[in-house]
C-alpha cells in the first residue's frame, strides 16, 4: 500500500506539471543587494515562485515554441509571443488558456519569420515586431493585418540603416515608437497613420578608454587609414516599456558600463532617471566571471526590463538568469532568481512582465512562465520606498521598522528610518540608522545638529576653556622667550631634536648632521609613532569623514603603507644619493627622515581628533588643514634631505624626484614579481593535480 501511495504521489505531480497547473513551491533563489562598498549582501527572500505555466495543455494543445515575448493588459490579459508556432497565447491573470490568434493577411495565412517585440493596444489592437520580415505588423484582436509600420524614408536616416525592428510600444495618444536592431539614433517615431516622425531618444556615445584611443588614433592617422577604423557611436537601443503616464523607459545594450544602461524619456526624449548625485543611475549585476573558453570576462547583459506606475523598474539578466529591481532613483532594491530547473530559477529567459504584483518571466528553452509574487519584506520595501521617495518619512518608518525586523543590515531601510527618526527631531537616533545604512551626508547633518546643542548648552564650560587655553598660551610664550635667551646650545639634547626640528627645521637639521645628535632608538620610535598615527586615522576617523569600512582593516596594509613606504623611500633615498655625491649615511638618511615625519604623525593625530568635532560642511578648513600638515612634512623632507647629503636646492629637489620614481620602480617590481609567483604556483598545483590524476 505504502508503494502505491508513493506511485500515485509521483503520478500526480507528474500530471499537474505536465498540465501547466500552477502549483505553489519554495523558490530557492539566491536573493541579495549590493553595500555601499560594492558587497554582495544576503537578504530576504522578496519574490516567492508560486506558479510555473508549462506543457501542451497550458497553451492551447501545442506548447510554446520559441517564445519571445510577454504582454499583460490592463485587464490582466497575458499575451505571450509564440514565434516558433506562428501566433499569440492569450491566458488569463490565473494561467488559464482563453484563446491564441493566428494571423493572416489579405486572406492568406501569416508566418512570423524572426518575431521579437509584442505589443497590445487598450483596444485590443496588436503590434509585432518581426526583425527577419522588416516591420512591424499591425493587427487587429482576432489576427487580422490590417497595416505595417515600415522603414524610414531613405534620405530621413543615415546612410547604410537597415530596418530590423525588434521591440514595439504605443502610447495613449497613437504614436508608435520602434528599436530596430541596427539603430543606435534612438527609437523610430512614427504617427498613428504610420508616418515616420523621426528619432526619440537618441544616445550619447559612452566615453571608454577605448573610445579615447580610438579618437586619438583618428587624429594621427591619414584619412584613409583612419577610415577603416571602428566608428564611435551611441550603444543601441534593445528594448522598450511604457508605462500609464506615457513615460518610456528604454534598454540600451550593454557596454560594459551599466550606467544609464536604463533611461526613463521625458516627452522631449531627455532621460529623467537619475540617482542620488544627479548622474545617470549604474544598472545590471556587477558579478563577472572569466570565460575560460574564449578567454574573456563576461559581464551582466540585460535583455528586458518592465516599469510600473510608481517608478520600479525591474529588468532582466541573460548572463546570470537573475532579476533586479530598481526604485525610482535607481536605487538597487534586491537582486533574484538564477540558473536551474527549481522554481525560480531559469535556463533562458528573455523577456518579463508584470501581472497586478506578480512578476511574469517568459523562459525560452523550457517554453514556460514562471510568476513570482512579492514576500512580506517585498512588499513593506516597496510601500516604504514610495512613502519615502515622496518625502513622508515618518510614515515609511513603520514600514522600514518592519524591514529591519526581517533583515537588519538592509541599508535602505536604515537610511529610511534614520530619516524618520531626524524628522521627530531624534537626532542621535537618526545617527545610528544613518551609521548602520553608510550614509555619511545625512549623519554628518544629524551630527551638526547634535554638537550645536550640546554647545549651546554648555557655553559657559566651553568659553571658560578657551580663556585658560589662550592664558596657558601666553604662559608657554613667556617661557619660551626666557628659554631663547637661556644658553640655548646647552640646553638642547638630543633627546629634544625631534620636536627642536619641527619649530626649527633649517638651524635644527644643520646642527643635527654638524654635532651627530641624532639618536636611532629616536627615530625608530618616530617609525612606531609613524606607524601608530596611520592605525589611528584608519580606526578612529569621525564616521562622516571616513573613506573605507573600518571593519576590513588591515593592519599590514597600513603597516605598507606607513612604514613599509618609509623603508623604501630610505632606500631609493640613500641609492640615488650614492650615484650623486651625496654624503648621508644610510643611517643617517634614516634618522633624518623620521624626524621630518614627527610634525606629519603628531597633526595626523590632532586632526584625526577634530573629525569629531566637525560636520561635512566644514570639511573645507580641514582640507585646509590637511595641506599645511603637508606643505610642512614637504618643507620638513627637503631640508632634512639638503643638509643630510649638504645639497643645493636644485639638486635636493632632483634626489626627491629620483627617490619617487625609485618607489615606483620598486612597486612595480614587487607587483611583477608577485604576479609571477602566484603564476608559477598555479601552474605546480595544476602539474600535481594532473599527476594524481593521472
Amino acid at each position: 500500500m505504502k508503494q502505491l501511495k508513493r506511485i500515485a504521489a509521483l503520478l500526480l505531480c507528474l500530471i499537474l506539471v505536465g498540465s501547466g497547473v500552477g502549483v505553489a513551491a519554495e523558490g530557492t533563489s539566491h536573493s541579495y543587494v549590493y553595500d555601499s562598498w560594492d558587497n554582495a549582501m544576503s537578504v530576504s527572500e522578496p519574490y516567492k515562485a508560486t506558479a510555473f505555466w508549462v506543457g501542451e495543455e497550458t497553451y492551447g494543445g501545442l506548447a510554446l515554441s520559441r517564445p519571445t515575448d510577454l504582454y499583460v493588459t490592463d485587464q490582466q490579459q497575458i499575451y505571450i509571443l509564440d514565434d516558433g508556432n506562428d501566433r499569440v497565447v492569450v491566458l488569463d491573470e490565473t494561467g488559464r488558456f482563453q484563446r491564441e490568434i493566428r494571423f493572416s493577411r489579405g486572406g492568406e495565412p501569416l508566418l512570423f519569420e524572426a518575431a521579437q517585440g509584442l505589443f497590445v493596444t487598450a483596444d485590443g489592437t496588436l503590434y509585432i515586431a518581426d526583425k527577419d520580415a522588416r516591420t512591424v505588423y499591425v493587427a487587429t484582436p482576432d489576427g487580422q493585418v490590417t497595416g505595417t509600420v515600415d522603414a524610414p524614408p531613405a534620405d530621413k536616416v543615415e546612410d547604410g540603416f537597415e530596418y530590423t525592428p525588434i521591440s514595439v510600444v504605443v502610447d495613449t495618444a497613437g504614436i508608435i515608437y520602434v528599436i530596430s536592431s541596427s539603430a543606435y539614433n534612438g527609437a523610430l517615431q512614427y504617427s498613428e497613420n504610420y508616418e515616420y516622425l523621426g528619432y526619440y531618444g537618441s544616445e550619447q556615445v559612452t566615453v571608454t578608454a577605448e573610445v579615447l584611443l580610438r579618437e586619438l588614433w583618428k587624429n594621427i592617422l591619414s584619412d584613409e587609414a583612419a577610415s577603416g577604423l571602428k566608428r564611435n557611436v551611441p550603444t543601441s537601443i534593445i528594448r522598450l516599456d511604457i508605462d500609464s503616464q506615457n513615460f518610456i523607459y528604454t534598454l540600451k545594450g550593454g557596454d560594459g558600463s551599466g550606467v544609464g544602461q536604463v533611461r526613463r524619456l521625458n516627452t522631449l526624449g531627455g532621460n529623467i532617471l537619475f540617482d542620488d548625485n544627479g548622474e545617470p543611475g549604474m544598472f545590471g549585476d556587477q558579478d563577472t566571471y572569466f570565460d575560460s573558453v574564449n578567454n574573456v570576462t563576461v559581464a551582466s547583459s540585460l535583455v528586458d526590463l518592465v516599469a510600473d506606475d510608481d517608478g520600479f523598474v525591474t529588468v532582466l539578466d541573460h548572463t546570470y538568469n537573475r532579476l533586479l529591481q530598481y526604485d525610482d532613483s535607481a536605487h538597487l532594491l534586491y537582486a533574484f532568481g538564477g540558473s536551474g530547473t527549481s522554481y525560480g530559477t531559469f535556463k533562458s529567459p528573455v523577456a518579463v512582465e508584470l501581472c497586478g504584483d506578480n512578476i511574469l518571466v517568459l523562459d525560452q528553452d523550457y517554453g514556460s512562465v514562471s510568476v513570482l509574487s512579492p514576500t512580506l519584506f517585498a512588499q513593506n520595501v516597496r510601500r516604504a520606498t514610495v512613502l519615502y521617495n515622496e518625502g513622508l518619512y515618518t510614515e515609511a518608518g513603520d514600514y522600514w521598522a518592519e524591514v529591519l525586523k526581517t533583515d537588519a543590515y538592509y541599508e535602505l531601510a536604515n537610511i529610511g528610518l534614520g530619516a524618520a527618526y531626524e524628522e521627530a527631531g531624534e537626532y542621535e537616533m537618526a545617527m545610528e540608522y544613518y551609521k548602520l545604512g553608510n550614509d555619511k551626508v545625512s549623519y554628518s547633518s544629524c551630527f551638526a545638529e547634535v554638537r550645536d546643542l550640546w554647545v549651546r548648552e554648555h557655553f559657559a564650560l566651553i568659553l571658560g576653556g578657551v580663556v585658560l587655553l589662550l592664558l596657558g598660551i601666553v604662559v608657554a610664550l613667556n617661557l619660551s622667550e626666557r628659554y631663547r635667551k637661556s644658553d640655548y646650545d646647552i640646553q638642547v639634547t638630543k633627546w629634544r631634536y625631534p620636536l627642536h626640528c619641527i619649530a626649527h627645521p633649517f638651524k635644527a637639521y644643520y646642527e643635527l648632521k654638524v654635532d651627530k645628535k641624532g639618536s636611532m632608538l629616536l627615530a625608530c620610535l618616530s617609525t612606531l609613532l609613524f606607524f601608530f598615527a596611520g592605525v589611528v586615522r584608519e580606526q578612529f576617523t569621525a564616521f562622516h569623514f571616513t573613506t573605507g569600512v573600518k571593519d576590513n582593516f588591515n593592519i599590514l596594509l597600513v603597516l605598507g603603507s606607513t612604514v613599509g613606504l618609509l623603508v623604501l623611500f630610505v632606500l631609493c633615498n640613500w641609492a640615488v644619493s650614492t650615484l650623486a655625491d651625496g654624503e648621508g649615511k644610510l643611517k643617517e638618511i634614516f634618522i633624518f627622515t623620521n624626524y621630518a615625519l614627527v610634525s606629519f604623525s603628531v597633526c595626523s593625530l590632532v586632526l584625526t581628533g577634530l573629525t569629531h568635532l566637525f560636520a561635512l560642511e566644514e570639511a573645507a578648513f580641514m582640507g585646509v588643514l590637511w595641506v599645511v600638515v603637508y606643505g610642512w612634512t614637504a618643507v620638513q623632507l627637503f631640508v632634512a634631505t639638503r643638509e643630510v647629503h649638504q645639497y643645493g636646492a636644485g639638486k635636493t629637489l632632483l634626489l626627491l624626484g629620483g627617490s619617487v620614481l625609485g618607489i615606483y620602480l620598486l612597486l612595480l617590481l614587487i607587483t611583477i614579481g608577485y604576479s609571477l609567483f602566484v603564476q608559477l604556483v598555479s601552474f605546480v598545483s595544476t602539474l600535481y593535480s594532473e599527476f594524481r590524476l593521472r
